[in-house]
């Protein structure tokens, strides 16, 4: 098994963190100016109406379904060629903030199912001293949470909003992933974006492109992680 320098992992991580810090603080900075809107509106329109019976409002609640699948196993931060992943969610939403246009979010993810595809190699033995290494796939199964979400949705009261979002999480898988040695409870976080189209009833559509992160932190022996591209759809109700 190849192994990989500390001082190389550790740049990285460091790299993730300033990524990570930066994503929130830009969320942040949204947040902060979607609360203090309402304080720019007309003095003479209380700010307790809501400016719109349309889209989604403040005080809100999403509830969804959801289900993705991987098409690419980049190796930017992880470093698990060819893994395939496919997952099934379920999402509680509760809307924190909203200006005219734009609507913060807090999300909770429960994961039922989760499905992770790896490469094993096996050696057989095919003759006295002589093995042939062969190769598999295997499916992992797993389930989790990530109860930590954060969304924006732009043009909150038209049909079609656009919207960013990013989650942290964990999934406990039936063996260790993505090697043996590696652990069965990993963390998650991913950053995503995409449409969600929202109706008259607040009954939704959304379809997005994820970066999803599964790493177990450096909490066993061996660490690779696996880094995937996804396709995601789901669909929800605010009320």
């Amino acid at each position: 098994m190849k192994n990989y320098p500390h001082s190389a992992i550790g740049q990285k991580q460091n790299l993730l963190a300033r990524l990570i810090n930066g994503w929130f603080a830009v969320l942040t900075v949204v947040l902060l100016t979607v609360v203090a809107a309402p304080a720019q509106t007309n003095p003479n329109h209380s700010t307790d109406e809501p400016q719109s019976n349309e889209g989604i409002q403040k005080g809100g609640n999403e509830f969804g379904i959801w289900g993705g699948f991987s098409f690419h196993a980049p190796t930017l931060i992880g470093k698990t060629p060819e893994a395939r992943f496919g997952n099934l969610g379920l999402r509680y939403g509760r809307v924190l903030a909203a200006s005219e246009n734009v609507a913060f979010e807090y999300t909770i993810d429960v994961i039922p199912v989760a499905v992770l595809s790896l490469k094993r190699f096996t050696a057989v033995p095919v003759s006295p001293g002589v093995f042939s290494i062969q190769e598999s796939r295997e499916r992992v199964y797993g389930a989790g949470a990530a109860p930590i979400g954060l969304k924006l949705n732009f043009r909150r009261q038209k049909r079609v909003q656009p919207f960013a979002a990013a989650t942290g999480g964990f999934l406990y898988f039936s063996e260790q992933v993505p090697v043996a040695g590696a652990s069965q409870f990993n963390f998650t976080y991913d950053f995503s974006g995409g449409i969600q189209i929202v109706n008259s009833n607040r009954r939704s559509f959304t379809i997005g492109y994820k970066y999803h992160h599964i790493s177990n932190g450096y909490t066993a022996t061996f660490n690779p992680g696996v880094d995937l591209q996804m396709i995601y759809a789901g669909f929800s109700i605010f009320k």
